[in-house]
């Protein structure tokens, strides 16, 4: 440890004058794109290791840094996406990963420690990368990655984990001061006071940040301050950040389609992008592993079947005719039909907007009925072969479970849904170009 930093030196020999530095991270835990609508169909590890192979065969002195916050929320699929995220990471040949708080709040246990985790403000209870060093044409490069204390959960009552910025900034200007790297960066997650303390200090030569940005229909690609602005990588990793460093002019030079702060540049990963051949089979391995978990799951939830609360959109047609057939003839009818042709029926995380009930079912807040409230908590679809008739985007996704409506129809009128319902699914790049009152049209019925 010198002053009050693991420091842990990898030395990676670059030889040419220019070596190509990529950036990515905050996955939160999209894998994939879901595919749903081509305006929203970017990102993807698949297609990040396609181009990160690309530029190696072209630029093969290329340093890839990773910002972390790439883990899902937890949970059982959560556990098989953490494995599969960190076999891409593995692939990618990362020069260090920030740890980000979606890894802090899964648990710092699960971390892959064949892979560069690294945390420069860590206190002396943690084992990470305090920093990293790359050597280019005899010049060297440090890397140092901050975390701040906001972002992550500490025991009040037990010493920091990870250090604040009045802390550190001295121990690192002293450090660089000694070393005196040919170029410093700093991978960045934390506030902007925190942002301008480093700014002002002026030791590094490049910073960038992870996202703070969660519409990735609206991507943010800077952050500014009273100091100036940084790049700012891509949320859902939609695109990969890079940029040309000329080591002996000490310059970097953007290498992609958009421009961003500092000489960067984005390349954005659209379907025009093919998926890696050598990364295909874990996901195929994945969505077995996806596939298993349903139906474990399923064994689990097949005694709710006779309790629960959805019937089916057949049921309603008896009296609801004109609203069934508008109801069939519209693309809500066959939405179970576009998970089969992407392979992905049996995914959960998928599955709830393309079907009846798969969640445990919570009415919303102005549904004061006491049959509805005695719902909550009670989930429909099981499995195509188990409740067929619950398969699609039907009336009670939208109206509420319709068993108390059929046992008494006169007393338990269906409620009107609020938009909220329709964006609960109609969100992000799932369905991009999404707007009430052009879609409503399409489904509206009394």
């Amino acid at each position: 440890m010198t002053s009050g930093l693991l420091t842990l030196f990898l030395l990676l020999p670059f030889s040419a004058f220019s070596t190509r530095f990529v950036f990515s991270g905050d996955l939160r835990g999209e894998i994939k794109p879901c595919g749903c609508a081509e305006e929203g169909d970017m990102g993807g590890l698949l297609r990040q290791a396609t181009v990160l192979r690309e530029q190696r065969a072209t630029s093969p002195e290329l340093a890839y840094l990773n910002l972390g916050n790439n883990f899902p929320k937890p949970s059982e699929q959560g556990n098989l996406k953490v494995r599969l995220i960190h076999t891409a990471l593995r692939q990618f040949q990362p020069a260090a990963i920030l740890v980000g708080p979606n890894e802090w709040a899964y648990g710092l246990n699960t971390l892959d420690p064949e892979l560069p985790y690294l945390l420069s403000n860590q206190s002396e209870r943690l084992d990470f990368l305090g920093r990293k060093r790359l050597e280019t044409d005899g010049r060297h490069v440090e890397i140092l990655g901050f975390l701040s204390s906001s972002l992550v959960y500490q025991n009040e009552n037990d010493p920091p984990l990870v250090k604040s910025v009045e802390v550190v900034v001295p121990e690192w200007q002293a450090d660089l001061t000694k070393t005196k790297p040919a170029l410093s960066i700093l991978l960045f997650r934390g506030t902007d006071v925190e942002l301008e303390a480093f700014q002002r200090s002026g030791m590094f030569d490049l910073i960038v940040s992870g996202s703070t940005n969660d519409d990735e229909l609206k991507q943010v690609m800077a952050r500014k301050t009273k100091r100036g602005e940084i790049p700012m990588i891509p949320t859902k990793g939609q695109g990969l950040v890079s940029g040309m460093w000329d080591a002996q002019a000490g310059t970097i030079r953007s290498s992609g389609e958009m421009p961003l702060p500092e000489g960067l540049s984005v390349d954005w990963l659209r379907r025009d992008v093919v998926d890696d051949p050598e990364l295909l089979p874990e996901f195929q391995t994945y969505n077995m592993e996806v596939k298993e978990l349903f139906f474990t799951n399923l064994d689990r939830m097949d005694k709710q079947q006779q309790e629960s609360p959805f019937v089916g959109s057949t049921v309603c047609q008896a009296c609801h005719a004109e609203a069934f057939s508008i109801w069939k003839d519209s693309r809500h009818s066959h939405a179970f039909a576009t998970l089969e042709t992407q392979g992905k029926h049996f995914d959960p995380e998928c599955l709830e907007c393309h079907v009846v009930g798969l969640k445990s079912w919570k009415p919303s807040p102005d549904w004061v009925s006491p049959a509805l409230k005695s719902f909550v908590g009670r989930t429909g679809f099981l499995s195509p072969q188990l409740t067929p008739h619950l398969i699609n985007v039907q009336c009670e996704n939208c109206h509420g479970p319709a068993r108390a409506h059929l046992a008494n129809p006169s007393a338990e009128k269906p409620p009107h849904p609020a938009r909220a319902v329709c964006t609960s699914c109609h969100v992000g790049s799932h369905s991009p170009s999404f707007n009430f009152k052009s879609y409503w049209p399409k489904i509206r019925h009394k």
